[in-house]
């Protein structure tokens, strides 16, 4: 769908008085900030290949439906599976620069994680080998050492006995800070149930957390070291194939590279 035929579908919602600006973010879906006299609204045009990508649109759907009026959650004014109309959330980019700060993203990701809501945990499931596995199976230039070494750790993942809610995108940009100082975390494209060591390993690589602060997430969720390694293992190797696929220009074969050398350390001494 193109902006001009979103627009007129969101007359009831933003009026014909409508200011439009393009957001330079996101590398998958076409964002906008639609600015009208009385609000600022921010419009997703989706990705029609998204499923390419992992992406399950009525999932997304569903579990934004379940998270309405959590006060970190998206005020969604419109959705479908072509378009998303939330409120535009004004505010700056979370940064846990201290240990406080740290804390607080700790308590969010603890706090989604502990959603009990059948109707949420009912939603199909994303687990990073199989969405390895997806991102694989779309093409392209891989290293043959690099896949073999990410295959083989996907053989020795063994799934949690429970899955909780998981966003999987954590990053500074999808995490707003509120003049109040509310956090409202947004893109919720890949959320669903899935495992809380791999949600925390995507936080401590989307957030490029040092190790003093890796440790305090260790001691905050009381995790075993070589845990959350292999978990980030496999977390940025999902990332580095998810912008293979998204990209396909640049096939990154030097950093599938990079992480089959810095993972084959770890993994030699386990």
């Amino acid at each position: 769908m193109q902006l001009h035929q979103a627009l007129p579908i969101l007359r009831d919602i933003i009026g014909d008085n409508v200011q439009v600006r393009r957001v330079p973010s996101g590398l998958t879906n076409a964002v906008y900030r639609l600015t009208t006299p009385e609000s600022s609204w921010a419009l997703r045009i989706n990705n029609p290949q998204g499923h390419r990508l992992g992406i399950n649109r009525q999932r997304e759907l569903d579990i934004l439906a379940h998270v309405k009026g959590q006060p970190w959650a998206p005020v969604v004014a419109w959705a479908s599976h072509q378009l998303l109309l939330t409120e535009w959330h004004s505010g700056a980019d979370f940064h846990p620069c201290t240990a406080d700060s740290l804390e607080t993203l700790c308590a969010l990701i603890e706090t989604i994680h502990g959603l009990t809501d059948a109707h949420l945990l009912d939603q199909p499931a994303l687990l990073v080998p199989d969405q390895i596995q997806l991102l694989l199976a779309q093409g392209g230039a891989v290293d043959p050492l690099f896949q073999a070494q990410v295959l083989a750790e996907c053989e020795r993942y063994q799934a949690p006995d429970r899955l909780v809610l998981c966003h999987h995108d954590w990053h500074a940009g999808n995490l707003i800070q509120q003049p109040s100082q509310q956090l409202v975390l947004l893109d919720w494209e890949y959320a669903a149930p899935g495992d809380a060591r791999l949600d925390l390993a995507c936080l401590l690589s989307g957030f490029k957390l040092s190790v003093t602060q890796r440790q305090q997430v260790l001691e905050r969720f009381q995790l075993e070291p070589d845990t959350l390694l292999t978990a980030q293992c496999l977390a940025d190797a999902m990332s580095l194939l998810w912008y293979r696929v998204r990209c396909p220009t640049r096939p990154y074969l030097d950093e599938q590279i990079q992480w089959r050398v810095r993972w084959q350390a770890h993994l030699d001494t386990r």
